[in-house]
């Protein structure tokens, strides 16, 4: 069974998607994101697909509709410019669809993968000892 991370913006639209489909494109074994908002808005945001359009990340990018939290949570969630009690917040510099966000949401994610690749080291480890 695959572990989740939920990515959470206000809109569920374009910050979470973008970190989404970072992770996924570089996930660890055994894990799996989706993205979700608190007030979620009819259509996926267009600048998230412009700004991963020559990212290998734009594969893993979801163009459905924005669904709410209440559908997806289960495992971890990442808050990113919003507030939710238990999530790991990530309150970003530069305001969307500002191109900066795509650093810092990659830059974050890939520090989160980091996170999770070193647990899972750890974890293999103890097994074998």
């Amino acid at each position: 069974m695959e572990s989740l991370v939920t990515f959470v913006c206000q809109h569920g639209a374009g910050k979470s998607r973008i970190a989404a489909a970072l992770f996924n494109a570089a996930a660890p074994p055994g894990w799996r994101a989706t993205s979700a908002g608190i007030e979620p808005q009819e259509q996926p945001s267009a600048a998230a697909a412009s700004m991963l359009v020559a990212d290998p990340a734009a594969a893993e990018l979801d163009t459905t509709a924005p669904r709410p939290l209440g559908d997806t949570h289960n495992g971890m969630v990442v808050a990113i410019d919003c507030d939710i009690p238990e999530a790991r917040q990530w309150m970003l510099t530069h305001e969307w669809p500002d191109p900066q966000v795509l650093a810092e949401l990659r830059a974050l994610t890939a520090e989160l993968i980091a996170g999770l690749n070193l647990r899972l080291s750890s974890d293999q480890h103890g097994q074998l000892a």
